[in-house]
C-alpha cells in the first residue's frame, strides 16, 4: 500500500492519481511535544498524519489546557486555513512518534477541485468536526462534571467494544487528559472512575480500562 492510500480522504481516489498527488507531500518524523502548529499561526499548509498521534488544543489565559480532537494514522489536520486563509484555530503537537506529510495550501486546493473523491471526503471529515463540537457544546451546556465524565468513558467504549455488551480499552488516557477534554481537574476525573469502579462498572490494569456493562453506563447519562 502506498503511504497515501493510508491517508483517509485519499483512499478511494483512481491508482494512477496516487503518485501525482504523492509528489506534492513532503513526509517528516516528529517526536513527542513538537508542535505542528501553533495557536494564530498565519500558515496554510495541510497536514497528514501517516502514523503517530498528535492533539489538538487549546490554552486558557491562566494556561489551562482544552483538548478537543486526537489524531491518529490516516487523519488531516490544518484544512480550515487552506480552506480559509485565516490564521490557525488551534495548536497541534505531538504526543507519539509521528510520520506526517504536508502539502500546500495551493496544491490542496487542486486536489479538492480536480477529484470529486477528495471533494467529498472533505466535506464528510468537516460535517464530523461539526457534530463533534456540537456535541461537546451539548455536554459543557446539560451536563455536570460527573456525568461529562461518563459519557466520556462510554464514547472510548463504544471505539472499543470486547463483546455485546463489555468492552477494553487498552490505552486508556491519563486522568488529566480527560479532564483536558471535556473542562475539569484531574481530581474530579479520579474521583468519578472510582465511583465507577466502585459500582463493579469498570476495572483498571495499568493503562488497561475493562467496562463490564456498556448498556448500564450509557443509563446513567441524562436522556435528551
Amino acid at each position: 500500500m502506498k503511504p497515501l492510500q493510508t491517508i483517509k480522504i485519499f483512499t478511494d481516489l483512481p491508482e494512477q492519481v496516487y503518485e501525482q498527488i504523492e509528489a506534492k507531500i513532503h513526509w517528516r518524523k516528529y517526536q513527542p511535544n513538537a508542535e505542528v502548529i501553533q495557536y494564530q499561526e498565519e500558515s496554510t499548509d495541510v497536514y497528514f498524519v501517516r502514523e503517530g498521534h498528535v492533539r489538538a488544543t487549546m490554552f486558557s489565559y491562566s494556561g489551562k489546557e482544552v483538548s478537543y480532537q486526537d489524531l491518529f494514522a490516516g487523519d488531516i489536520f490544518g484544512e480550515l486555513s487552506a480552506i480559509d486563509g485565516l490564521p490557525r484555530s488551534a495548536h497541534v503537537v505531538v504526543i507519539e512518534p509521528s510520520t506526517i506529510g504536508a502539502m500546500s495550501r495551493k496544491d490542496f486546493m487542486e486536489a479538492i477541485h480536480a477529484h470529486a473523491e477528495v471533494s467529498k471526503a472533505v466535506l464528510i471529515r468537516l460535517t464530523g468536526v461539526i457534530r463533534s463540537l456540537s456535541d461537546r457544546i451539548y455536554q459543557y451546556g446539560a451536563l455536570d462534571v460527573k456525568d461529562r465524565v461518563r459519557k466520556e468513558i462510554l464514547e472510548l467504549s463504544l471505539q472499543h467494544m470486547s463483546g455485546p455488551n463489555t468492552a477494553v480499552i487498552p490505552d486508556m488516557p491519563k486522568h488529566l487528559e480527560i479532564a483536558n477534554r471535556i473542562n475539569t481537574h484531574r481530581e474530579a476525573v479520579t474521583r468519578e472512575l472510582n465511583t465507577l469502579s466502585k459500582m463493579g462498572l469498570i476495572e483498571q490494569q495499568r493503562r488497561v480500562l475493562t467496562v463490564n456493562d456498556v448498556a448500564k453506563l450509557s443509563a446513567l447519562l441524562p436522556k435528551l
